[in-house]
């Protein structure tokens, strides 16, 4: 029996061979068996990728080494290399250069803790404008600064008053001040204080009010002494015209700094009060905070009354911690031995950190102030400190802000938000509920749409998190499932995903580097009722291994730029290099600018037949393409290539190859189905857009090559890109399976928008 099906659109990507039977499914004619160096897209073609451009050697090319975009508005982005203690800057798909130099800062962030034990990125980040938070388990808190177009600043952040642990409760632990302002003395009667104490803060506040009288109307009182209304500390500093004492007025003191009178200070007629109205200066709520500058030893360390912000902070101790300490103390919730945040984020206006099961959120727009109470309450704008109660020890992964806040941790997912959706994030109005428990490993998630994607624990699967309005929930899907063979690798010995990153134009695709080094792509366009696109690819490099994948906006902004960290091995020596991925051809450009080579570079000027600045390749084996025309593979030697022929456009690197092969092709026949029956492929007809080169066969060691050069055609030109239908006959017998395969191993544009087999089923 004859068939002739026609395969349109490719756009499920390459399918796990557990789909091999699964003709039923209706994705199954769109899947590949293997997809290499091809872009599925939403339309359906298969696209070839374009080539990488070489940018630069990292700074220590023996050391992991990351990527991180720092993107500051539409004209204004970066990408930044963190490699052993340095932090190197790009832009505009090359170095940043100031001076002749390319500029660089140091950084803390040895090799040895930028990638964590699964092997991914240790830093996190939170990005407001011109400053990036830096977050570390093992460093404080840093925030890189901008100052100008070519200069950055890196120094520790401040956090003041807070965030702070759980207030101790063992009454025979005290701490004790020496003194009320300034630089002070603490004293502890235990073990209190270790070097990793330094820089942060001690809250201590008085065991009780025992000490100062509570304010009342019509008190005598004389300049000096102390009042409080509930817990705040007032001071008389003035009285109206006695001249050393007055009654107080009957305005209850409310303020939380500087002074303010009770009553107007007037000696009314027919009283026996004498002046009426006292001012009073606020002093503390009974409680202030001490950042630690040394430790003499586990029992005393030197200190400064503050509220963190800088050491000439006029706040003043409460005198009983002075006069005899208090068991109320709290020490700082982050710091070098519980750990330093792991994660923060923006959301509501404030800035989040995480570490552990504990959620520490800023004072309402003021960053780095986690003050949780305004004096002696807390209002709506307070810092918030929490921690998520999961079933288990789960630990904070990744922080997404959103309308609400999406928390990953390694156990389970949690979302946070309001419980009164009209009213502000606050103290009193705050939820965190756990949503699902698949847990993720400690990768940054990435925004697709109104999906949040994320890598799970195991590093094996990617999973979509969003809202369902149908159930009033977070669900969440596998995009893996039907490619679970992706992210292992044919020994099932990859690693998982290590690296991350969201390419929305041209065409929003998720990108992935493997253990193993394998770039992983997956074009991702999920729009309810519209489009179902989830499709992967894999895209082998030759002699290089992806280590990074970070993404930032073209230097025009008018589509986004993969840029990857990539180890290649050159002259026996490992190198690892910058490079960024370009777009394939576009529409309109001019074939000479098709770049399908890596870690390439390109030339344009006068005719010429000696390419150099081929340097970081020497001794390989490169591509090139010449005036639009694949010429032989050649060897760098010198750093340079000769050409056969001067050209004046000339794009060098190392040869890559796309493949595709189709599921097996399934047709019906009279008696059932056409699986498990030999058969037999006479004739394809491959139609494509804007192409050259290539090969097909039913296999990829029985291959006929595209002819596309017509006679017309002048021979010391290439031929041009050729659209349309490219009829291939194939000389073979009857097999048990179909397929059909495409090779292209020259730097050539290659889209193909469908099949055409002609095969004959035995009956």
């Amino acid at each position: 029996m004859s068939a002739t099906p026609i395969l349109t659109t490719f756009d499920a990507g390459e399918l796990s061979p557990m789909m091999g039977g699964r003709v039923d499914f209706e994705k199954y004619p769109n899947g590949c068996s293997l997809l290499e160096n091809f872009i599925t897209t939403v339309q359906g073609p298969a696209v070839r990728r374009g080539g990488t451009t070489f940018v630069s050697e990292v700074a220590d090319s023996g050391q992991r080494t990351w990527l991180k975009e720092f993107v500051v508005s539409d004209g204004t982005k970066y990408m930044l290399e963190f490699g052993n203690g340095i932090i190197r800057f790009y832009t505009d798909r090359g170095r940043l250069v100031s001076g002749g130099t390319q500029v660089a800062i140091a950084s803390p962030y040895t090799a040895a803790y930028l990638t964590d034990s699964d092997g991914v990125f240790a830093l996190r980040f939170a990005q407001s404008a011109d400053t990036m938070y830096i977050f570390h388990p093992y460093y404080p808190p840093t925030k890189l600064l901008r100052t100008s177009a070519t200069t950055f600043v890196l120094q520790q952040t401040n956090l003041s008053a807070g965030p702070l642990q759980d207030q101790n409760i063992d009454r025979s632990k005290i701490i004790q001040a020496s003194d009320r302002s300034g630089a002070i003395t603490l004293t502890a009667n235990f073990d209190a204080f270790t070097a990793a104490d330094v820089g942060t803060i001690v809250y201590l506040e008085v065991e009780d009010f025992s000490d100062i009288r509570p304010w009342a109307v019509h008190q005598y009182v004389s300049v000096g002494d102390y009042r409080r209304v509930d817990k705040r500390v007032y001071r008389c500093n003035a009285v109206g015209s006695q001249p050393t004492h007055a009654v107080t007025g009957d305005q209850t003191p409310t303020h939380t700094e500087g002074y303010a009178w009770d009553g107007d200070g007037v000696d009314a007629d027919n009283d026996d009060y004498g002046s009426i109205g006292v001012e009073w200066q606020y002093i503390n709520s009974g409680y202030s905070y001490a950042k630690i500058t040394a430790i003499t030893d586990a029992r005393t360390a030197s200190a400064y009354v503050t509220t963190g912000d800088s050491q000439d902070d006029t706040i003043i101790m409460p005198q009983q911690i002075v006069d005899q300490g208090t068991w109320k103390w709290r020490k700082a919730l982050f710091n070098g031995i519980d750990g330093w945040p792991t994660n923060g984020a923006f959301w509501r206006n404030r800035l989040v950190l995480a570490r552990g099961r504990w959620i520490a959120m800023s004072v309402s727009a003021d960053y780095e102030n986690f003050a949780t109470q305004e004096a002696d309450e807390s209002t709506a704008d307070s810092a918030i400190v929490q921690q998520l109660n999961s079933r288990r020890l789960n630990e904070v992964v990744w922080l997404s802000p959103s309308d609400n806040l999406l928390v990953g941790m390694n156990g389970d997912e949690w979302v946070i938000g309001p419980i009164q959706q009209s009213e502000a994030v606050s103290a009193s109005n705050i939820q965190a509920v756990r949503r699902t428990s698949y847990g993720s490993r400690g990768i940054v998630p990435i925004e697709v749409g109104g999906a949040l994607l994320f890598v799970q624990a195991s590093g094996k699967k990617l999973r979509d998190y969003k809202y369902s309005y149908s159930s009033d929930n977070y669900v969440s899907t596998d995009t893996t499932k039907l490619a679970d063979h992706i992210t292992t690798g044919a020994s099932g010995n990859g690693s998982g995903i290590l690296s991350l990153a969201f390419q929305q134009e041209p065409f929003s695709i998720v990108w992935a580097a493997r253990g193993d080094g394998t770039l992983l792509g997956m074009t991702y366009d999920q729009e309810e009722g519209r489009s179902d696109v989830i499709g992967w690819q894999r895209h082998p490099m030759t002699n290089g291994a992806v280590e990074c994948v970070a993404v930032m906006p073209s230097p025009d902004g008018t589509y986004d730029d993969l840029w990857m960290i990539v180890r290649r091995v050159i002259g026996g020596a490992t190198r690892r290099f910058v490079e960024y991925m370009r777009l394939p051809l576009q529409t309109g450009d001019a074939q000479a600018n098709a770049f399908y080579v890596d870690c390439g570079l390109s030339y344009s000027g006068t005719a010429a037949a000696t390419i150099s600045g081929l340097s970081h390749l020497e001794g390989q084996e490169v591509a090139v393409l010449a005036n639009g025309a694949a010429t032989p593979n050649q060897t760098v030697s010198g750093g340079a290539i000769t050409l056969d022929a001067a050209a004046t456009v000339v794009h060098v690197g190392l040869p890559s190859t796309c493949r595709l092969r189709t599921m097996q092709l399934n047709v019906n026949t009279p008696t059932g189905t056409g699986q498990g029956k030999t058969k037999r492929l006479t004739k394809v007809t491959t139609r494509l857009l804007s192409s050259l080169g290539g090969r097909v066969g039913p296999n990829f060691t029985q291959m006929e090559d595209l002819n596309f050069r017509r006679p017309a055609d002048q021979m010391d030109q290439a031929p041009p890109l050729f659209t349309g239908d490219k009829q291939s006959l194939w000389l073979v017998g009857y097999q048990d399976e179909a397929f059909i395969c495409y090779e292209n191993s020259q730097p050539l544009p290659v889209t193909l928008l469908a099949f055409m087999p002609e095969l004959t089923v035995a009956t």
